[in-house]
């Protein structure tokens, strides 16, 4: 299948995919096996099933054969990260001298990228930007629940990253302080046991969908994540502490946050969790989208709170609410494109598909090319000779912009809600990961699935924009309205219960 058929075949069965995974959860055995499986979460970059179901992928394998090469490859693998777990624990136990200033009521629950913070001397992540400072300015008392990301092959990264730590002025955890030596047996345990207990789920094959499904089951042990037992081992370590009320956790939905959500729910029924979900989500994005039935397996948090009114979802057992785009604050005083001369192009965290964007516009000039922060520069090679790279922040790129091409980005979003025009490009491998929806479709923003169909929506865009300016402007408007909330005092406070009026009479 080309991207379009597949982009065809994704609209037409999409409804069904979603009944079929959801038959198999109901029926599965609730334990942490099932809740951290990959194919059941659904994500079609971390589980080689979506593609396969909507490609109709029902190649033949000879499923002992490579049961038997998925998990010589995985103990491999696994073991590795293991010692290596232990080693980071060593580093900590070692390193970090910090001591809290107060109870744990309230915690954070973050990502910490290593690299970045050393490169930097200083912790400080963009995802909740302005939130610590409203915090601090009603004396809230919080902690930082921080989750070591990027520490790859090498542990021993951690021991700057801890002595970094050691000198901010927040209250932090990290899951090392609470970890036990049974808990390294219990994470062996887990380990080896995960493969087989995984065996569970393979079904009767009746038709082409079970074949896939029994198929993925075997090959997705590869996509297994280490980390998602460390954190259902942190969760279950948590939930023993009386003085937590409430966790407020980043969640895109993945293994990580399910297994938390698990060990923490699974033993205590007074600690709140709510999800952060402050990001641009694309539909195909699957994991992302908490179901009642994730709640009833305890692997979901109680609220979440998403960056628009738009992403609200109508559950009886999970509260969605609207929350507040603490990362997205610039939009709200963009003032507009000053002179449309450059085209943007943003990359994305999917480095095959900014590869092929990068390769598909060499016929244009004036072209500007802003990485995706989590993505190696140096995996793209040389740059071609008409694209210029930049680390201006996007805002200032879009005031000169007259058009974006994207892939995968939910910059593309933001860029449609300041008015810039936006090219699409479909994923040539996958599901396409497109965060704009069917409004405005053909006037502001349109999906290129090959390098042919490029010039001529650029040239159709533009010719729209220059004849209906009004329009464009409307379209903008209601994506701004649709998937962003200002990150004013009274909207963060409203979010994270602060109360304002009681605490400022004090």
């Amino acid at each position: 299948m080309n991207s379009k058929d597949i982009y065809k075949s994704y609209g037409k069965n999409k409804e069904q995919f979603h009944r079929y995974i959801h038959s198999i959860k109901e029926k599965s055995v609730w334990d942490i096996y099932t809740i951290i499986n990959p194919i059941l979460i659904k994500n079609p970059y971390a589980s080689s099933f979506p593609k396969n179901y909507f490609t109709d992928n029902t190649k033949k394998i000879n499923r002992i054969t490579t049961f038997i090469k998925v998990i010589f490859k995985y103990y491999l693998k696994n073991i590795y990260l293991l010692n290596s777990y232990f080693i980071a624990f060593c580093l900590y136990k070692t390193y970090y001298k910090k001591q809290r200033k107060n109870d744990m009521n309230t915690i954070i629950d973050i990502f910490g990228f290593v690299d970045k913070t050393n490169q930097n001397g200083k912790f400080n992540e963009n995802h909740l930007m302005g939130l610590y400072e409203v915090f601090e300015e009603y004396n809230i008392p919080y902690t930082i629940l921080l989750r070591p990301y990027g520490i790859g092959k090498n542990p021993f990264k951690l021991k700057k990253f801890f002595k970094i730590i050691n000198d901010d002025k927040r209250d932090f955890i990290f899951e090392y302080e609470l970890l036990k030596f049974s808990d390294f047996f219990s994470l062996f345990g887990l380990v080896l046991l995960y493969p087989f207990k995984t065996l569970r789920l393979l079904v009767g094959e009746k038709n082409n969908d079970d074949v896939i499904f029994n198929n993925s089951i075997i090959e997705d042990i590869k996509y297994f994540s280490f980390d998602s037992l460390t954190r259902y081992i942190l969760g279950k370590n948590l939930s023993k502490i009386d003085s937590i009320k409430k966790i407020y956790s980043w969640s895109e939905f993945q293994a990580i946050e399910r297994s938390f959500n698990y060990g923490i729910r699974k033993k205590n029924k007074l600690i709140e969790l709510i999800g952060i979900q402050f990001f641009l989500n694309y539909e195909t994005y699957f994991n992302t989208y908490v179901d009642d039935l994730d709640y009833e397996m305890l692997s979901s948090p109680h609220k979440v709170y998403v960056n628009g009114k738009y992403y609200l979802l109508d559950r009886k057992k999970v509260a969605y609410n609207i929350g507040v785009s603490l990362r997205y604050k610039d939009i709200f005083s963009f003032v507009g494109i000053k002179k449309e001369e450059d085209i943007l192009l943003l990359g994305s965290y999917l480095e095959n598909d900014t590869k092929y964007m990068l390769e598909s516009v060499k016929e244009f000039d004036s072209v500007v090319f802003k990485n995706h922060p989590v993505a190696d520069i140096k995996s793209f090679g040389i740059l071609p000779k008409n694209i210029f790279l930049s680390n201006e922040n996007i805002y200032k790129l879009f005031e000169t912009t007259k058009l974006v091409i994207s892939t995968a980005s939910g910059t593309s979003l933001e860029a449609v809600a300041c008015g810039v025009s936006v090219i699409i490009i479909a994923s040539q491998d996958n599901l396409t990961a497109n965060p704009l929806v069917e409004y405005g479709r053909g006037k502001i923003w349109d999906i290129a699935f090959s390098k042919d169909e490029i010039g001529l929506l650029y040239n159709q865009l533009l010719s729209y924009r220059k004849n209906n300016k009004e329009e464009i402007k409307k379209i903008s408007k209601w994506y701004k309205d649709n998937f962003f909330v200002e990150p004013t005092e009274k909207n963060v406070s409203k979010v994270f219960d602060i109360d304002m009026k009681n605490l400022n009479e004090k």
